[in-house]
């Protein structure tokens, strides 16, 4: 196991990351779950996840493209790796190779894979996506998936779509994602006749749809015990999995009247006592919590003063009892005011991509029953 460097780090509590599974799979019933561990798992490592997931018995696994999938597969010799990007031709040997199942959004893009299975005489695995009001990519009409169908060198793997407002229980938004699964399922049908697996529920469609009929469900952001949507609170059986922690590598006393990191936004009003967090915006935390946001210190909130610098950022420890080497907790789940979703809401985003914005450079560390089992960092 590597060194922990702990200027700055992410826990991933893999006890915390069962239990959720567990949920997930008991609400999704006999449908299939598939794991969204795109974008390095929303920032809390795609390999300490994904590893863990498979033991707990997950199958499918969701990339956004062709770097994640062959990482992936590296990992997981044996899951079921989907990419839902596009993938250009000259990728198309490592898709092969790799045993990678390309999304098809078009029928064009579906007959190019197609005459390109063709040359190479093999076959492609792919599922088709339908767009039923997301409006990105997605075939749109039964005529297009009549075509798709009858091209030559496509194993079609399944259909799907992706909802827009699954995560809002409005009566307007409700309507708006029935309509959406019932547009899937008259699309859907001659595959449905087929055993082709159709899915469309997303986390959103998990929590607040589970009455959609389908055969896989694709669980993103509540993985990792994250809400769809701040307005709805997830269940209390979902807990995030994840922490951002720091130690203080420096305390300083200065007086009133002391200016506070780049351009002297803050000024001293007391005789303040500083403690120095070695976090800044390349770790991927924030620079709109400057003079804004809040770390926590042996229980005690610590004000962030000044400008977050790229490495470094101070707080005001004054009246804490804190030493060097104390853990500053940035991200907690234990504590609502540093709860990453709580945190995005107040800067005006979504905790997607506060997790996703974690820099490369932090170390991902794996907990199991409070202890370290795993330390991965970019540097090995």
């Amino acid at each position: 196991m590597s060194k922990l460097l702990r200027r700055v780090w992410a826990e991933i509590d893999l006890d915390t990351l069962d239990a959720n599974i567990e949920y997930i799979k008991k609400t999704a019933g006999d449908k299939a779950v598939m794991a969204v561990v795109k974008a390095d798992a929303y920032g809390h490592s795609a390999e300490i996840v994904s590893r863990e997931l498979y033991r707990m018995g997950i199958r499918y696994f969701a990339v956004s493209n062709v770097y994640e999938g062959i990482e992936l597969r590296k990992l997981l010799p044996e899951g079921r790796i989907v990419i839902f990007g596009y993938c250009d031709e000259e990728w198309q040997e490592e898709i092969f190779s790799y045993d990678l199942e390309q999304t098809v959004g078009s029928f064009e893009y579906a007959r190019f894979l197609s005459e390109y299975g063709a040359g190479k005489n093999r076959t492609i695995k792919v599922h088709i996506k339908v767009n039923t009001g997301m409006n990105r990519i997605g075939i749109e009409t039964e005529e297009e998936l009549s075509k798709i169908m009858k091209l030559s060198n496509l194993e079609i793997c399944g259909i799907y779509t992706h909802f827009a407002v699954s995560d809002s229980l409005t009566p307007s938004d409700m309507e708006y994602t029935k309509k959406q699964q019932e547009r899937l399922m008259e699309i859907s049908a001659p595959l449905r006749e087929k055993g082709i697996p159709v899915y469309s529920q997303n986390s959103g469609g998990i929590l607040y749809h589970p009455d959609f009929k389908g055969d896989i469900v694709r669980s993103g952001i509540i993985t990792y015990g994250c809400m769809p949507n701040k307005e709805l609170p997830v269940p209390k059986e979902l807990k995030p999995i994840l922490r951002l922690r720091a130690e203080i590598c420096q305390l300083k006393t200065v007086p009133k009247g002391t200016a506070v990191s780049y351009g002297r936004t803050y000024i001293t009003e007391r005789e303040t006592v500083l403690a120095v967090v070695p976090t800044g915006y390349a770790d991927g935390y924030s620079r709109f919590l400057s003079n804004n946001g809040v770390v926590y210190i042996n229980g005690k909130p610590a004000p962030i003063i000044g400008r977050v610098c790229m490495d470094q950022m101070m707080v005001d420890v004054t009246g804490i009892k804190v030493k060097v080497g104390d853990i500053a907790e940035l991200y907690s789940d234990e504590i609502e005011e540093i709860k990453v979703d709580n945190i995005a809401d107040r800067l005006g985003t979504i905790g997607y991509e506060l997790l996703c914005l974690i820099g490369k450079r932090v170390p991902r560390v794996a907990v199991r029953d409070n202890k370290i089992v795993e330390v991965k960092t970019v540097y090995e």
